[in-house]
């Protein structure tokens, strides 16, 4: 194939610029090409993890449902141990905890309790869980547990329920005063429509404090 000769100026400066950049080019052509598969690939593993743990999360609900409590805890050992900072395992601890207490497994519900305050990433999932573990340890007369358990509440949104089950903690110790504090804590930062703080109010006349 023959050119002329402006082509052939152009195929020149071509060979001169490949051999100048085609390395780095190539080089960073490569590179992109790995982020972009590296992304993609992250993305599809992201998708298969809460694939599988959406799936195990459904096979403890559905045993549980089914009254079978032993069938729930291979799919649970799963779900903790191969999804530990899945929101499904910390929807799983909960899950389990409520079906051990209800079957009188204190210990074991105590036990994924604790596991779920610590493991959970959901601010939200960990105070369900301290808030839960504190009514255990209420019910089994273990008060100054109970106490430490909801000392100080992981989340904003769950102060107020905090400050009202250390309220009522003091009162089965019989601090009245220091329940008392606690009781007025929660009505402080309860918001002023809030329907539980008729509760509280209560809770609060019961140990001295007066109405608002």
């Amino acid at each position: 194939m023959s050119y002329n000769l402006e082509e052939q100026d152009q195929i020149e400066s071509l060979r001169d610029f490949w051999s100048r950049w085609g390395t780095l080019i190539s080089s960073l052509v490569l590179v992109v090409a790995l982020a972009w598969a590296g992304y993609a690939g992250w993305q599809w593993w992201q998708v298969r993890q809460t694939t599988e743990a959406s799936a195990l999360f459904a096979q403890i609900s559905k045993e549980i449902q089914a009254g079978d409590l032993q069938k729930a805890v291979p799919a649970w050992t799963d779900l903790q141990n191969k999804f530990s900072t899945s929101p499904y395992a910390q929807m799983g601890g909960l899950t389990m905890a409520k079906a051990y207490a209800d079957a009188g497994k204190t210990a074991d519900a105590e036990a994924l309790l604790r596991w779920t305050s610590e493991h959970a990433e959901s601010k939200s999932y960990r105070a369900t869980a301290l808030l839960n573990l504190s009514a255990l340890q209420v019910d089994a007369k273990q008060l100054q547990a109970a106490l430490a358990t909801v000392k100080q509440s992981p989340a904003p949104a769950f102060d107020a329920l905090f400050a009202t089950r250390r309220g009522d903690i003091e009162a089965l110790l019989g601090k009245p005063q220091e329940a008392r504090k606690a009781y007025e804590d929660a009505m402080r930062l309860l918001p002023p429509n809030s329907s539980y703080r008729q509760l509280v109010q209560i809770k609060l006349q019961s140990v001295g404090g007066l109405a608002s």
